[in-house]
């Protein structure tokens, strides 16, 4: 009987290859699968992964509020949800093709998915998101997240939920990792109050610059929810808790651009109105200028004093704040390394920090991260 020995290990190899990516294969399922950001992921996605055949990632499925959809090798299924506005566990686990990494995706705004992420990550499934509302939200809740990823493997990323497609999580992350000590992190969090202090020259009325925003689409439909500082407020706070301050969003202090008066009429009252607070916001320009200064709103969590804020600041004319256009973000960390402490400049991001294709495609590299660290367990 002739036996080849070569022959057989190269077989052995083969299989065990074979085994390894099997196990190492990340099934993708988006939650908010046809909505702006979800859409763009899935185009995303399935531009990447028809280009290779031996790509990690794997798109299995998508849903949105009232149909599932699950993604075959030459077509599509869609199905009626067996329960209309949430997608049952047993349903994504049905479009996993053999075996792999289950990795959900939410690419919602919505409290009731975010509520699922502990019992994912606790069964060791993992989660990828662009929702604030766990990595901003109850303590606790997040606490048990981030145990859940400790003690089960299931992991859980979220450097979209900051600025899109920035990467200012992983920033602070490696900062930490590799010994620096962040002090300060400050930044005009916000696309939309960018743009309207990047816009208004404090001369004309900023109720006008509101207005224009508005019927542009660059507000939300009530302007209120961007001026409010809010949404600010929980991206620094998602901020703080990455430098190691754990806050809640009734810990920052919020400078709201919203005249107490105006907090509770309806939107159509507040747009009519807010030509009254013209002259204050006028007067508060003026005298930035006069300073050689400008004004913009900026979130900043200070690690050192333990403190978190957001407010219309005044920065001078040479700052990088001041040059910013249009609605892109920025981000200023200072650390031990960076900054005055460090001997050095500090550590500037810049960029587009909205807009349904970025924030798709930070959400997509932090899946391609998790089939990286997947694909080191089987090595």
């Amino acid at each position: 009987i002739d036996f080849d020995i070569g022959q057989c290990a190269s077989r052995v190899t083969a299989r065990a290859r074979s085994c390894a990516m099997s196990k190492s294969m990340v099934n993708v399922f988006v939650l908010g699968g046809t909505g702006l950001v979800g859409s763009a992921l899935v185009r995303q996605l399935r531009a990447a992964l028809s280009s290779t055949s031996t790509s990690a990632i794997r798109l299995c499925g998508f849903a949105n509020s009232r149909t599932l959809t699950r993604v075959n090798a030459h077509d599509d299924v869609q199905q009626p949800l067996t329960r209309a506005g949430e997608v049952s566990d047993e349903e994504i686990a049905s479009c996993v093709d053999g075996s792999g990494a289950v990795c959900v995706v939410d690419c919602t705004s919505s409290q009731d998915v975010s509520a699922r992420y502990a019992p994912w990550l606790e069964q060791s499934w993992h989660v990828v998101t662009c929702n604030k509302k766990v990595n901003s939200g109850d303590l606790a809740y997040y606490k048990r997240c981030v145990d859940a990823t400790q003690s089960t493997g299931g992991k859980w990323f979220v450097e979209a939920t900051i600025g899109a497609g920035l990467p200012i999580v992983s920033t602070l992350r490696t900062l930490r990792a590799t010994g620096d000590s962040v002090e300060i992190v400050q930044g005009i969090f916000s696309g939309t109050m960018s743009f309207l202090f990047n816009t208004w020259d404090g001369k004309s009325a900023f109720s006008e610059i509101v207005k224009l925003a508005k019927d542009a689409g660059y507000t939300e439909p009530d302007p209120r929810e961007d001026l409010n500082g809010l949404d600010v407020a929980r991206k620094v706070v998602i901020a703080a808790r990455e430098c190691g301050m754990m806050i809640s969003l009734s810990d920052v202090d919020v400078e709201s651009m919203v005249p107490s008066d105006l907090e509770s009429c309806s939107t159509d009252e507040f747009m009519k109105r807010f030509h009254e607070n013209d002259e204050s916001m006028a007067q508060r320009a003026r005298a930035a200028a006069e300073t050689g200064a400008v004004l913009r709103f900026v979130g900043c969590v200070d690690v050192a004093n333990n403190k978190a804020s957001v407010s219309l600041a005044t920065f001078p004319n040479t700052h990088p704040f001041a040059t910013l256009s249009g609605a892109d973000n920025i981000f200023e960390i200072r650390s031990a390394r960076y900054g005055p402490t460090g001997s050095s400049t500090p550590l500037i991001i810049r960029g587009p920090g909205a807009g349904a294709e970025v924030t798709a495609a930070g959400v997509y590299g932090d899946i391609v991260q998790l089939a990286k660290e997947i694909s080191t367990r089987y090595i």
